[in-house]
């Protein structure tokens, strides 16, 4: 007997389409909304083809294969009714329903094993047509029947349900109230730990937000060694963390100038086309003007720096803007004399 090679080819097409189907449902609880409902649209549109493909492989197995005519019948109704009841359950899921994954994950194995075992005549002296035909079409009506059925229970009215589920609701909601409670405390215990004692670096991550910033602020013009972290932090290349420098309160001196301007240096050495994110890192950039300004007129030597980030904003410019932000650099560029 010849190999049956377009039952395999399909099998591994299945295989395939039934692996990334299933990636994208288990994926969708855990984004949010936008990422849950395209998780779960490419779930639908990898699940349609998947089952098409598994058609397909049930097809030839009645034709080149052997199948009771009942089962025939059985499968003209169950595979587009179960492709129907994968939707909603992948739905069902994305919304929390974890039970409704066993409908997405059982199917397509089922009407895989039936099409092998009927494609497959050798088996039916092992596996008797009947009783075969039965236990796995028994398995698969269950598991596109029972959803529908329990679909249309919830869809009639239940006021205790309803009751029942609003409860739930309202306690899930006040849970979920306590839990950001309880991180804005931790987050609010943590800023309020820090000090004239701690490194600057400490309050960076709480400058940018609204709820913290301008205390944020205030704190880093307390910090003893803001001077010198603030030298340190410009050495380690940490210039898109420094927007606020020039609020720091510290001093413009040689040592902070040629640090600053080493790491403007290498920020503008990133603005190229060779990089996926130039356009990032030169609207990052366009944000330290302020310091660049603050440090120009307190005398700094940012002259290579510039010149270095106002050709390369050039060279990459894409738009009014980038064009300004390149004219504004070279303004700045220090008159020598």
């Amino acid at each position: 007997m010849r190999a049956p090679v377009g039952t395999i080819i399909l099998l591994v097409l299945a295989a395939v389409l039934y692996a990334a189907m299933m990636s994208c449902l288990i994926d969708a609880p855990n984004s949010d909304a936008f990422g849950r409902g395209l998780a779960l649209a490419y779930g639908a549109i990898l699940g349609t083809a998947l089952w098409i493909v598994l058609a397909v492989l049930l097809i030839i197995a009645a034709v080149n294969g052997r199948m009771p005519v009942w089962a025939m019948l059985g499968l003209v109704v169950l595979v587009p009714l179960s492709c129907i009841v994968m939707w909603f359950a992948g739905d069902a899921y994305g919304r929390g329903d974890s039970s409704a994954i066993w409908v997405a994950a059982l199917l397509p194995p089922l009407f895989a094993l039936y099409a092998l075992w009927a494609r497959l005549p050798a088996l039916h002296t092992t596996f008797r047509a009947v009783p075969t035909s039965a236990v796995l079409g028994a398995a698969i009506a269950y598991l596109t029947v029972a959803p529908l059925v329990a679909m249309t229970r919830a869809a009639l009215p239940d006021p205790a349900r309803d009751a029942r589920l609003e409860e739930a609701g309202r306690e899930q909601e006040d849970q979920r109230a306590k839990e950001r409670q309880a991180a804005r405390d931790r987050e609010e215990a943590q800023f309020a730990s820090l000090g004239p004692d701690s490194p600057l670096a400490d309050y960076l991550i709480y400058l940018p937000t609204m709820a913290y910033g301008e205390r944020a602020l205030a704190g880093i013009r307390q910090v003893k060694n803001r001077q010198a972290d603030t030298t340190l932090l410009l050495q380690q290349g940490r210039i898109a963390d420094l927007r606020e420098l020039s609020h720091f309160d510290v001093a413009p001196t040689a040592e902070l100038c040629r640090a600053y301007g080493a790491a403007l240096a290498a920020a503008a050495g990133k603005v190229t086309k060779a990089r996926s994110d130039y356009l990032i890192a030169a609207t990052d950039l366009e944000l330290q003007l302020p310091n660049m300004k603050w440090l120009i007129a307190n005398h700094c030597d940012l002259g290579a720096p510039l010149d270095l980030l106002t050709t390369n904003v050039r060279a990459v410019a894409d738009s009014d803007r980038m064009t300004r932000f390149a004219d504004t650099l070279a303004a700045l560029r220090p008159t020598r004399p």
